[in-house]
């Protein structure tokens, strides 16, 4: 790591607003709506099922990154629990997906200017004009994000501020307008059943992912035994009310006519590119328009903020543990800034930019990339329990023999749930991490056991992607095996997994 290390310069705030911020990204603008169009009115009730959800995968990671706060921790922490095969492909899966974030949020917001300047957006992609804009967009997130990481942290506390204080406002607006006719006409509260609200919880439970970015800033941290397990848990709190107030918002608001939908046609919800600013606009609202238009510009902006710095410290850590990335990633700077990590995610960035240059190109990769990372973590916080049990712990998990492996489960579905076309293209790009082993071989730092012990994660990632090609056509699969029970059998599936991998490092 050298002569530096990181700064202990973040603060309580910094984290809740980390988490908030890193939550609240491109999704405001779109999944609020989503759920509508999956389960009708009674989508709304979708937020607080997902949050339940979350809040087991949450903890996990609250007492991993406590015990052991690491820069990077994510990629840690599966590695040091099942060696180098799950730490390669964990490790991997996360720093794709992070670096993803930064054409992700960048073409989100392109494509929001093009409301006003169209030559940047043509309906399918962004123009070249727009791909350069786009490039000066990533610098300015690496400039800040190569000082102190307290400048990040100030600077992100500033937009998260900001774009809270825009959504509650545009909230307020939208309610003045609602008309409580929406909610019980038009189908009823639940159009589409408990299948509908189902579906909606598949999505509310993906906008709430952000959660885990405390842990890859832990390491700098003023107080992370104090201030993580508060932040991530009010920030989430501070989310479930947002979101769920978006939703409501935009329910009452709904003018089918003036829409273009015919009445109760949820689904058609999903055919405007930018709903809120439509449904601004059919009550005659333009002013709001350009507020949205902000307020989705500043919340991309500071998303990509939170998950550049992410990516390097994934990087670094995959540098720093056991040399999985070349050892020059390892470099911190006089800041304690992972340097060399932050110019990698740029000269990644900007090819996927110029490969995918739209926001609905990149989302399925940039998720499924992340959540493919997100399970393991459940398995290693069990092992960690039996192997180091006498382990300083600032917060533990309750009951974690019951809730680990239901986190593991949740995460699973978290894959499943994206859809198999989102989910080829990602585990593809996941399991081309397996060509590090082979650098590994080469040093001799890849033996028997981090075979026997990693195999199952392997397996079960390919098996992810075999089920999901079997599964219901609600999820993009050819309707094998049929909605719900497609669910209910990868859930058990993912039990088995869950439990292999606890067993293999016995």
């Amino acid at each position: 790591m050298g002569e530096h290390g990181y700064k202990k310069e973040l603060n309580f705030w910094h984290v809740i607003l980390l988490t908030s911020g890193a939550i609240l990204g491109p999704a405001i603008a779109y999944i609020p709506v989503t759920v509508l169009t999956f389960g009708g009115p009674v989508g709304i009730f979708s937020w607080i099922i997902a949050f339940f959800l979350i809040i087991p995968m949450a903890l996990v990671y609250v007492e991993l990154g406590t015990m052991w706060p690491k820069a990077g921790g994510v990629a840690y922490y599966p590695a040091k629990s099942h060696g180098s095969l799950v730490g390669l492909l964990n490790g991997w899966a996360a720093f794709l997906g992070y670096t993803l974030v930064m054409p992700l949020v960048v073409t989100s917001i392109v494509e929001y200017l093009s409301f006003y300047f169209p030559g940047l957006y043509n309906g399918q992609t962004i123009s070249n004009l727009g791909i350069i804009i786009s490039v000066g967009i990533v610098i300015i997130l690496f400039l800040i994000n190569i000082r102190h990481v307290r400048l990040m942290g100030d600077i992100n506390n500033i937009l998260t501020i900001i774009k809270i204080v825009l959504i509650i406002f545009i909230i307020a607006i939208l309610l003045k307008f609602f008309d409580p006719s929406n909610y019980y006409s038009y189908g009823g509260p639940a159009p589409y059943g408990i299948d509908g609200l189902f579906l909606a919880v598949s999505a509310t439970i993906l906008a709430y992912a952000g959660f885990r970015q405390p842990i890859d800033y832990a390491e700098e941290v003023k107080d992370p035994g104090k201030f993580i397990p508060r932040a991530v848990i009010v920030s989430l709190l501070i989310v479930l009310l947002i979101y769920m107030f978006e939703s409501i918002a935009f329910l009452g608001t709904i003018n089918w006519n003036k829409l273009g939908l015919s009445p109760g046609d949820w689904s058609g919800l999903s055919n405007f590119p930018y709903p809120f600013i439509s449904s601004s606009q059919a009550l005659g609202l333009s002013y709001l328009s350009i507020i949205i238009i902000i307020a989705v510009i500043i919340a991309s902006f500071s998303d990509g903020l939170i998950y550049f710095g992410g990516a390097a410290r994934v990087s670094n850590s995959l540098s720093r543990y056991d040399e999985y990335f070349p050892k020059f990633l390892s470099k911190l700077s006089d800041q304690g800034i992972p340097i060399n990590s932050a110019i990698l995610v740029v000269l990644i960035s900007i090819p996927y930019l110029i490969l995918l240059p739209s926001f609905s190109s990149v989302l399925g990769v940039f998720v499924d990339a992340i959540l493919v990372s997100y399970a393991p973590a459940a398995v290693s916080l069990a092992v960690f329990r039996e192997k180091f049990p006498n382990e300083n712990r600032p917060f533990k998990l309750p009951a974690y023999k019951i809730l680990s492996p239901i986190a593991f489960v949740i995460g699973g579905l978290l894959i499943y749930w994206s859809g198999f076309s989102s989910i080829f293209i990602a585990i593809l790009s996941v399991l081309a991490g397996l060509a590090f082993v082979l650098i590994l071989v080469k040093k001799r730092k890849f033996t028997a056991m981090d075979l026997k012990s990693g195999l199952w994660y392997l397996v079960f990632i390919i098996f992810t992607l075999l089920f999901s090609y079997i599964g219901s056509e609600q999820f993009g699969g050819k309707n094998i095996i049929p909605y719900p029970y497609d669910s209910l059998i990868y859930a058990i599936s993912a039990l088995f997994f869950y439990y292999w991998g606890l067993k293999s490092v016995d």
